[in-house]
């Protein structure tokens, strides 16, 4: 097998020889550029300010994954939960506990450990239409705390979590009346794939995960009254088995390997990889124990990883646009209309469209979501600049987000450097990835060669045409992919 290593036109990227399957998840060693730190920072977290590029770029690769992987020093100081009057009030409840989590995307120090929290949450998609919000949130931490945890045992915590009890209705499943739907997704969806079980291991599931339900409190519980406690045969194995069991022998099956190392690759690195790739991570995943921590961070050391094929290859996720869009300008504060925004776009955080997640890749780009992803970024540019260290999204001076003055970016004669502005723009914001002609009509925008009255731009007019010429480097299509 051989992967695509061809030069890219527009970034000039070009991977080191020829990436066969015995180099692709070998580590890097080629140069470590400003776009491949951003690269790095938009699939491991939610893209970074120019500062934070440069910084993971000087750590070079094995500094800025092990950064990632390892974060130094507690994250940001975030309540463990939402306000309990506002999470308990069926007209605030769902919006609460939404804000919240967003609040923690925009604002951690440990941009990796939440972005494998939104991949669980997507992977064991639960939604606040069943769920009480309380139980999201709970759900949610859970995530977090095993995001770079083991397989195996996020998978046992997810079975017993209380979200995904209500979800999938396993508080119900009784000896005298089994339910399978949780035995079903954990098969189909959460750990083997569809094709890879037979209807009576869903049986023989279903009674292994009797009596696992939760209290009046909302706490699991197992009742063992409750529990068909007789021999079952399930995956080939036989024995009186319960719900650990049922656990242990799916983590163990070699379609499971190859079955979340699939997904992991889709998330990180481009849609539909090859299979003797996909197998090569799964001996990895295997040999680790069923380690996500090292599993992931074997992919974000690898060639493939860096390679020209896995460049902007993947469409942002609402989430990701709106979130990366937030870090990057510094807006310290979530915008009250976010959740109102990511519905128009298709992704309303803690509310999946069912137990399969969101779709995801291509779909998350149409011409109507497009179009509330630009009228967002003008929306945040126009009314929500950069506020770095601020407690509030207050419009600032967008020269300092450009690190221009008034008297750099207007020059001698009144006018704007439209040179330097669009350059440092197009460097933050894309890593240059804006083709000539894109780039000649920004030019032509920000020196006003087309207007009808051209005007001289002097200090007191400079930043509406940086505000402009932001949101139009923000709308490009490479703003688009990750």
């Amino acid at each position: 097998m051989t992967i695509d290593t061809s030069t890219d036109p527009q970034t000039g990227y070009r991977p080191p020889g020829d990436l066969d399957l015995a180099t692709a998840l070998a580590r890097y060693a080629g140069p470590f550029t400003r776009r491949d730190a951003a690269h790095l920072l938009r699939r491991a977290g939610f893209g970074g300010t120019a500062a934070e590029i440069e910084a993971h770029r000087a750590l070079g690769v094995e500094g800025a994954v092990d950064a990632l992987l390892h974060p130094a020093g507690a994250d940001v100081a975030f309540p463990d939960a939402p306000d309990a009057t506002l999470l308990a009030d069926p007209k605030t409840r769902n919006v609460t506990a939404q804000m919240w989590w967003l609040d923690r995307m925009l604002r951690t120090q440990h941009p990796l450990v939440e972005k494998m929290t939104l991949f669980w949450h997507g992977h064991f998609a639960t939604s606040n239409r069943k769920v009480p919000a309380n139980l999201m949130v709970e759900q949610i931490d859970l995530f977090r705390s095993q995001a770079l945890g083991h397989f195996g045992q996020l998978l046992l915590a997810v079975s017993k979590d209380p979200a995904m009890l209500v979800w999938l209705d396993n508080r119900y499943n009784n000896k005298l009346h089994p339910n399978e739907n949780y035995a079903r997704e954990v098969m189909e969806l959460f750990a083997l794939g569809l094709g890879n079980y037979g209807e009576d291991d869903v049986k023989n599931a279903a009674r292994a995960f009797t009596g696992w339900t939760i209290d009046k409190n909302q706490n699991f519980v197992f009742r063992p009254a409750l529990h068909d406690d007789g021999p079952k045969t399930f995956l080939g194995r036989t024995g009186n088995f319960g719900g650990e069991d049922v656990i242990a022998i799916v983590v163990s099956q070699p379609v499971h390997q190859r079955f979340i190392c699939r997904k992991l690759l889709e998330y990180f690195v481009y849609s539909d990889p090859e299979p003797a790739l996909v197998d090569a991570l799964a001996s990895t995943y295997a040999l680790s124990g069923y380690d996500i921590a090292k599993t992931v961070g074997t992919i974000l050391r690898s060639n493939v990883f860096f390679s020209t094929r896995a460049y902007r290859a993947i469409p942002k996720s609402p989430i990701e646009f709106v979130i990366g869009t937030l870090r990057f300008m510094e807006v310290r504060k979530v915008p009250k209309d976010t959740i109102a925004w990511l519905q128009r776009m298709g992704q309303e955080p803690l509310a999946p469209p069912s137990v399969k997640g969101w779709d995801g890749g291509p779909t998350w780009i149409n011409t109507g979501t497009l179009l509330a992803r630009f009228n967002y970024v003008n929306r945040v540019v126009k009314t929500s600049p950069p506020a770095s260290g601020a407690t509030t999204a207050a419009p600032v001076d967008l020269a300092t987000y450009a690190a221009l003055t008034p008297d750099d970016v207007v020059s001698e004669a009144g006018g704007l450097d439209p040179q330097r502005v669009l350059a440092t723009i197009a460097r933050d914001a894309v890593q240059d990835d804006v083709t000539s002609d894109v780039r000649e009509t920004m030019l032509d925008y920000l020196d006003s060669k087309n207007a009808p009255l051209p005007v001289p731009l002097g200090a007191e007019n400079y930043q509406d045409k940086i505000r402009g010429a932001l949101a139009l480097v923000l709308n490009l299509p490479s703003n688009q992919l990750n």
